[in-house]
């Protein structure tokens, strides 16, 4: 799962969705290694593609928010 490379777009889904408060901490740590959780992600991701493009736009951002830091 994490050598998938649509893995770090979950992760940033997931933290989004903490920052938003729609999920807690926990859930967030027990999401982070639910396989059922991330192919669900996955499908979303593979079939959606409004929610991938946002997915990929926001990454872009933070990794050009991480050079600067």
């Amino acid at each position: 799962m994490k050598n998938d490379n649509i893995y770090p777009y979950y992760i940033k889904y997931l933290e989004q969705r903490l920052v938003e408060g729609k999920i807690s901490r926990g859930s967030y740590s027990l999401l982070r290694i639910s396989q059922s959780a991330f192919e669900d992600f996955k499908f979303k991701f593979e079939n959606d593609s409004e929610m991938r493009i946002a997915s990929i736009r926001d990454k872009k951002i933070d990794d050009l928010f991480d050079d600067f830091i």
